[in-house]
């Protein structure tokens, strides 16, 4: 079976925003952005150094309420920036429509705040397929393991599940997760490859047998 029919015999696909839905999503010097606001102090050599917003956002916690809300909010701000200048993966709304129509749910999981992940996806046109949305909200201070909170919200049964993403640490959190992975190479710019295929094509399994979910 190819990967469009193997990912239709399960009941919740968990897609990565990061290459397989959304593609040139750079977040680099993020943190560099957010230090910007809390240099006026001398920092911590680990807050100084580091390129881990969330480190950030906990030393503006420990200034104070305002200045962690500032931060935040900047975070926000770059985050939007980010989504504004990134592409849709080739073939994804007609991969999604086509996994909807056999029944699948969707989440995207995203590392950026929740709400920059659903202005891409109402952006390009991909809500309507997506039943839910996972990313980081403002009460979170250190990074959420998203991909077990995405198979906790979808409340169904861990083998039921698959998930489709694009980099190491990604596939990394889908096996912690006990969730069979695809990964997305994306797009081979030689092929003449559309549509639904362009994206399915792009994914291979990451185990080398996929159990049959349904009969």
């Amino acid at each position: 079976m190819d990967a469009g029919e193997l990912l239709a015999e399960r009941d919740h696909v968990l897609v990565a925003l990061d290459g397989p839905v959304a593609e040139g999503l750079s977040a680099h010097r993020v943190a560099d952005r957010l230090r910007a606001l809390v240099a006026e102090d001398r920092l911590p050599r680990g807050v100084a150094r580091t390129t881990d917003p969330f480190a950030v956002l906990a030393h503006a916690a420990a200034i104070g309420p305002a200045t962690e809300r500032a931060v935040h909010a900047q975070w926000r701000r770059v985050e939007h920036e980010v989504v504004a200048g990134a592409r849709v993966a080739p073939g994804v709304r007609e991969a999604f429509a086509a996994l909807v129509a056999r029944g699948v749910r969707l989440t995207v999981v995203g590392v950026l705040d929740v709400e920059v992940v659903r202005a891409f996806l109402v952006l390009h046109g991909l809500d309507a397929h997506v039943r839910r949305l996972v990313g980081r909200v403002r009460s979170d201070r250190a990074a959420p393991d998203l991909v077990a909170s995405a198979v906790h919200a979808g409340a169904v049964p861990v083998r039921s599940c698959a998930f489709v993403g694009g980099t190491d640490a990604d596939l990394a959190a889908a096996r912690a997760a006990g969730v069979d992975a695809f990964r997305h190479r994306g797009a081979a710019a030689p092929e003449p490859v559309t549509g639904a295929d362009a994206w399915f094509g792009a994914l291979s399994a990451t185990r080398p047998t996929w159990p049959r979910i349904r009969g």
